[in-house]
């Protein structure tokens, strides 16, 4: 016969808590017959469940404790194993995630976001990149908000604010990423010469930015309407269909993207491949940023960073799709590794490939068309005729926005 091992217990202890028990259901029991609110009376039943589960674990605690013979004993620690399962599903159950959200993991993950946070805005402010550093700034701004608002939930997962803080914050952070990689684009396109592109520089600039922002607003009314239904007890469905649907667009926008992207790079490539002077088919003004050597994995970056936020707005795609307690978003290793991890490489290869180290501290790209508030004078000087020295674009590009 196993020998149990020996167990002690306070029996005046053990009566306190009784009465504590009993005096706290009596009182949620009384609560239940006031309450008019959704979410106050799923509380209130859970909270009698629960105490109702502790009740019974007070019980055979006093068994294991009591008991001589060993199968008793067993068959008490059996209940009060599956009673403290219990406590942890109750509170996964109660928590606004589904789930308790990774102290460590998510305080690591918003150290290292608030370092891009800095980086990008020192680095904005330096180089003088107007639009690509008010993009990440709020991009990088965001991603830092929404996991200083996960490592809070963390201690605390019931709380609503700092869930309705990172579920806002992380979804519409990589719209605001991607709004200065699109701006790049137009930036590539006037250093290579509109011929090796389908559209005009300031055509990508108009129209990814504005479907950007468009799933901005999409995510942010659903991500809100969403995330206080499910906080409530309520139903999230409307908000959450309304949230994908933004998402949705937003992917379809970036398969937009790299359409005309691919498609640019592909007729760079044709003329590096099949021309013995490939700077002759390119614009002169810019030939010497070509020739910097970080421009000449310029590209690479930005397909790989861009990717890295096409694979996380899939995977956001899909995890809403299940709903706010399917599998996806209830196993938080899936939203590390694809969305955090994806959102990290992003926005490392961008600060490394940051456009005023690559294109030079003095450098000006205008995208024509870009000044939308004021037209232009008639017999004003544009932009390309403003660029009669070479050390006008020789060290960082100064967004003419």
């Amino acid at each position: 016969m196993t020998s149990v091992p020996t167990y002690t217990i306070d029996t005046q202890d053990l009566v306190s808590q009784y009465a504590t028990l009993s005096s706290v259901y009596a009182s949620a029991t009384q609560a239940l017959l006031t309450v008019s609110k959704k979410y106050e009376t799923v509380s209130l039943l859970r909270q009698l469940d629960m105490l109702s589960v502790s009740e019974e674990y007070l019980n055979n605690e006093y068994i294991y404790a009591t008991a001589t013979e060993s199968s008793v004993r067993a068959s008490a620690a059996s209940v009060m194993a599956e009673a403290t399962a219990y406590f942890q599903d109750y509170q996964d159950e109660l928590s606004t995630y589904g789930m308790t959200p990774s102290f460590g993991g998510n305080l690591a993950l918003a150290i290292v976001m608030g370092i891009f946070f800095v980086l990008s805005t020192g680095l904005g402010l330096y180089y003088k990149q107007w639009w690509f550093g008010t993009c990440f700034f709020f991009g990088c701004g965001l991603e830092f908000a929404g996991y200083v608002g996960r490592t809070v939930s963390a201690k605390d997962p019931v709380l609503v604010d700092p869930f309705l803080d990172q579920i806002i914050s992380l979804t519409l952070a990589p719209a605001f990423i991607m709004g200065g990689i699109y701006y790049m684009l137009a930036k590539l396109c006037s250093i290579f010469g509109e011929g090796h592109s389908k559209l005009k520089p300031m055509s990508y600039a108009k129209i990814f930015i504005v479907c950007d922002l468009v799933s901005i607003v999409i995510q942010a009314i659903g991500g809100g309407m969403a995330a206080s239904a499910a906080a409530n007890y309520e139903n999230a469905d409307t908000g959450t269909h309304i949230m994908v649907a933004g998402l949705a667009f937003q992917v379809a926008s970036m398969t937009l993207f790299f359409y005309f992207w691919f498609d640019m790079c592909y007729s760079i490539y044709k003329v590096y491949k099949t021309s013995e002077n490939p700077d002759d088919e390119f614009n002169d003004k810019f030939k010497d940023i070509r020739q910097r050597p970080l421009f000449k994995t310029f590209p690479l970056a930005i397909t790989l960073s861009s990717m890295f936020v096409y694979v996380r707005c899939i995977y956001r795609v899909a995890e809403l799709s299940e709903g706010w307690r399917g599998h996806l978003i209830t196993e938080e290793i899936y939203f590390l590794i694809l969305d955090s991890l994806m959102m990290c490489l992003a926005i490392v290869i961008m600060l490394i490939y940051f456009p005023g180290f690559v294109f030079g501290r003095d450098s000006h790209i205008p995208v024509k068309g870009f000044r939308l508030s004021k037209k232009k004078k008639e017999g004003s000087p544009q932009p390309d005729e403003l660029l009669t020295d070479k050390n006008e674009h020789s060290a960082t590009d100064k967004d003419s926005v």
